[in-house]
């Protein structure tokens, strides 16, 4: 069965976009009340509002559409994920998607990207084969005949004639906790933190604050 992503065509990139939010694909069957990305468990919005507090993408405990795409707005953010559909019915982790089809086919991320003011590029996946990270490097080989060869969190790339900055945003998920004794980044900078405010949740949000636009 192929299963089409629920709002990849609904929501292209903005042409005004600055800024370009990268993830794979909502899981599936799909049981977020928000019907938008990163809607199934809204642990991204949650982090994004104590970034954005004035933005109201997590208030009281809810999510509205209507803010976030205000927010997107304001700060000239677009969204979009790099699998327009999969071939199988169900899967909850990005590695178990099976065979998919890339964003690419009218073709869409290309002329989208092309299109915009696209000057830097965040990946809220990066580990795994199928992350949005590395879905992105095939989509640059396999589309653009570019190959690449990331290292670290931050890097970039030259593309439709200017450089595009690529930076990871780690993972909002809870079970990401699991992984933080392993990230260089973090333990770094634990050792300038009080303790007490030196748990993997801080750091992430220190992170979006550092790099997301405008939210310092």
């Amino acid at each position: 069965m192929i299963i089409h992503h629920p709002w990849l065509v609904q929501y292209p990139i903005e042409k005004d976009s600055k800024y370009l939010i990268i993830g794979t694909h909502p899981p599936m069957p799909y049981k977020g009340t928000l019907n938008y990305f990163y809607g199934n468990m809204n642990e991204f919005w949650r982090f994004l509002d104590k970034v954005y507090p004035n933005s109201r993408l997590y208030n009281n405990n809810q999510v509205k559409l209507d803010d976030i795409l205000a927010w997107q707005k304001q700060f000239k953010i677009s969204i979009t994920d790099m699998v327009f559909q999969t071939h199988v019915e169900r899967f909850s982790t990005d590695e178990q998607m099976g065979r998919i089809d890339l964003n690419d086919l009218n073709p869409f991320l290309e002329n989208w990207i092309k299109e915009s003011t696209i000057a830097r590029i965040y990946f809220t996946s990066f580990g795994g084969s199928k992350s949005a990270k590395n879905l992105f490097k095939k989509w640059l080989k396999e589309k653009l005949q570019i190959k690449v060869k990331f290292e670290g969190h931050v890097n970039e790339i030259n593309i439709f004639g200017r450089t595009i900055e690529l930076i990871d945003l780690f993972s909002p998920s809870p079970t990401a906790r699991r992984s933080a004794p392993r990230i260089e980044e973090y333990k770094k900078w634990k050792l300038n933190q009080s303790e007490g405010e030196d748990d993997y949740d801080s750091f992430r949000i220190a992170w979006y604050k550092n790099y997301l636009p405008n939210s310092n």
